[in-house]
């Protein structure tokens, strides 16, 4: 139970400094990128040249903050079902949802980041370039998986208490 708590009190403290400000502050600048597109100069992506037109910044800008948002809420709902495990509820119905849920959301936004990067890639600097190794989109995705293989066994968990309970 204490690695529970010491688990919770991480990930909220994550939640605290710095999913809220990224929310708020990204949103604030999404806004503002379109009043003036003089920011946009000081926006690097990834190290490549920014000679791309100010539609195509602000439509990747845009595209990543989505992308950002979307981890943002799986961290999100992560804390919620990390709630529902400090009251000892760990097969609880809500919980296997989530972490189903929260497993197609990281392989979405894998698969969305990898093309993504591809995408700037090719129209920044006008390169096709792959890379093979350890990724850490392939690490997002293998997250996923995992998160996903957890909701099985909780629900094969939570069949086999119910079970048990009945045979009582």
């Amino acid at each position: 139970m204490r690695k529970l708590i010491i688990l919770k009190t991480v990930i909220d403290f994550i939640w605290i400094l710095s999913c809220l400000p990224i929310l708020i502050l990204g949103f604030a600048f999404s806004i503002y990128m379109f009043f003036n597109t003089e920011i946009l100069e000081l926006t690097r992506f990834a190290g490549m040249e920014t000679e791309a037109p100010v539609w195509q910044k602000q439509l990747f800008i845009i595209v990543g903050y989505g992308i950002i948002c979307g981890f943002i809420y799986v961290v999100f709902l992560f804390r919620k079902s990390l709630r529902l495990f400090q009251q000892r509820k760990p097969f609880d119905s809500y919980v296997i949802e989530t972490y189903n849920k929260m497993g197609k959301i990281l392989i979405g936004l894998s698969i969305a980041s990898m093309i993504g990067i591809f995408i700037i890639r090719i129209v920044f600097t006008s390169k096709i370039e792959f890379t093979l190794g350890l990724s850490p989109y392939l690490l997002i995705m293998s997250l996923g998986l995992f998160f996903m293989v957890l909701s099985e066994a909780f629900k094969i968990a939570k069949q086999a208490q119910q079970d048990s309970e009945l045979s009582i």
